[in-house]
């Protein structure tokens, strides 16, 4: 299922739901969802099972990709400190070039990068944590 991530309820029972269009949201739950409300806005492709409860039905999430963060498709990893560099680590590992200071302080933090690429470097221009390390 792909649609658009919104996060609502009140703080002590928070709910992360799926818009795809057309259709009712969905209630998104498992043990990624605390994942997926950090990425608020942002277009997904979550696989799953459906649940019971839920308003307009409920979906338990097994995986998720991240299809789009404000139109631009994001790499997303972990956050390795080596040295003086700072790594993106996923399918392949790419430095990050501009990082700010606290994402440099994220290390083991498992976050979305928007930038430009050029070979081994990735230039950061937006990013979002999307695990605590």
């Amino acid at each position: 299922m792909v649609g658009r991530i919104t996060t609502g309820g009140l703080a002590a029972e928070p709910v992360t739901s799926i818009q795809v269009e057309g259709r009712a949201a969905v209630t998104l739950l498992g043990p990624l969802e605390p994942e997926l409300r950090r990425l608020n806005g942002a277009t997904v492709s979550v696989a799953g099972a459906p649940a019971a409860g839920g308003r307009g039905g409920a979906f338990t999430v097994s995986r998720y990709d991240i299809v789009a963060i404000d139109g631009a498709r994001p790499s997303v990893g972990t956050i390795v400190a080596r040295g003086n560099e700072t790594l993106l680590v996923a399918n392949d590992t790419v430095r990050l070039a501009g990082a700010p200071a606290d994402l440099r302080s994220k290390a083991g933090a498992k976050v979305w990068i928007v930038g430009r690429r050029a070979g081994a470097d990735l230039t950061v221009q937006s990013y979002g944590v999307i695990r605590e390390p």
